[in-house]
């Protein structure tokens, strides 16, 4: 990830310096001895470009962005960088109810850049897509890929992939540091479309990996918040007593099982899913939270808007850079598991 921010970051240099130069140019050619009028037309010339430069303005739509512990911390750090370079920016959260009409009123409201969570009503949103296209919009599609050819930009994860690289890690772990059985309880998000395949990664990463135990039982949290997560973890321990390995399958559920197994008194070993701030939190408490995987989200979030932001400021075509490394358009999340250990590297600034 860090290659390819330098990447955007070079390319950004790369544009600044290219127009100092421009003026620099013109500025020598007056001092030369270029017509009077030049400079007139010159600068004509400039504040014509000036007045065609647009705005990038900012549509954000995703499901519990306001409650998941990630996104807040997402947009945070979206809300700083729009204050910081003038871009005008506006989030929501999603629902199935709102879908339509957020789109229309991102539409109504000059939108050039929108980012949707297309999985919440692929149906609703298919012909949604269509019309911000035909729009001029610049069109991200967050954690999804239904309409990936049609869309400008997606940014998504391999939920099964990195379930089951985390399960695997999991999995060793036990093989390391529990004597005996490993009686593990997992928290799933069973009954969403995209996120249930993340937990079926870790279960079977976890089997695959581990020499005495494995998932006895598994609970689904909902919606996947830190209620949810309260809730699952009582329930685990509840319909699990021995459980003395927890497993959380996102950040959410991750920190409220967190405090329900606390305030238990449980003694066990609890991994979670998006090392969200509260997690990094509960890790440097040095308990029972020994890990969490990062996609490295609010900065990856980040990352594709300003992609977005550079196609938009290019006259809405692909840059160069863009068209020559695929992956800024085509943007995957990379999974990376943070222990405990290093729980105090990954906090982010105020």
């Amino acid at each position: 990830m860090k290659k390819l921010l330098a990447i955007a970051l070079a390319a950004g240099m790369a544009l600044s310096l290219t127009a100092c130069g421009s003026k620099e140019t013109q500025a020598n050619a007056t001092q030369a001895g270029a017509p009077a009028d030049s400079g007139a037309k010159d600068a004509a010339s400039a504040k014509s470009e000036d007045a065609e430069k647009v705005t990038p303005k900012i549509g954000v739509a995703i499901s519990s962005w306001t409650t998941n512990a990630i996104f807040v911390d997402a947009n945070r750090r979206i809300q700083k960088e729009a204050e910081e370079n003038g871009w005008e920016y506006q989030a929501i959260t999603l629902t199935e109810d709102n879908c339509v009409s957020t789109i229309e009123n991102f539409i109504n409201a000059g939108c050039n850049i929108v980012m949707i969570q297309a999985n919440k009503a692929p149906e609703a949103f298919s012909s949604k897509i269509d019309e911000m296209l035909d729009a001029g919009i610049c069109v991200i599609e967050y954690d999804s890929e239904y309409e990936a050819e049609k869309d400008t930009f997606f940014l998504s994860l391999d939920n099964y992939g990195a379930g089951k690289y985390f399960g695997e890690i999991i999995g060793e772990w036990c093989n390391e540091n529990i004597e005996g059985e490993a009686i593990i309880g997992l928290g799933n998000r069973i009954s969403n479309e995209t996120f249930k395949y993340r937990a079926m990664g870790i279960a079977d990463g976890i089997e695959e990996t581990i020499k005495n135990g494995g998932v006895k039982l598994q609970v689904e949290t909902q919606p996947g918040t830190a209620e949810g997560g309260m809730k699952a973890g009582e329930d685990l321990l509840s319909g699990l007593p021995d459980m003395n390995v927890c497993v959380m399958w996102n950040g959410g559920s991750g920190a409220g099982a967190y405090e329900a197994l606390k305030g238990a008194n449980w003694d066990g070993a609890l991994f979670s899913f998006d090392c969200s701030q509260e997690e990094v939190q509960a890790m440097l408490n040095g308990d029972i939270l020994k890990g969490s995987v990062s996609t490295n989200c609010a900065e990856e979030l980040l990352f594709i808007i300003k992609q977005g932001v550079a196609y938009v400021e290019n006259g809405f075509q692909y840059t160069e850079e863009q068209l020559a490394d695929d992956t800024l358009i085509h943007h995957y999340f990379v999974p990376v598991m943070v222990w405990q250990e290093d729980a105090a590297k990954w906090l982010l600034e105020e």
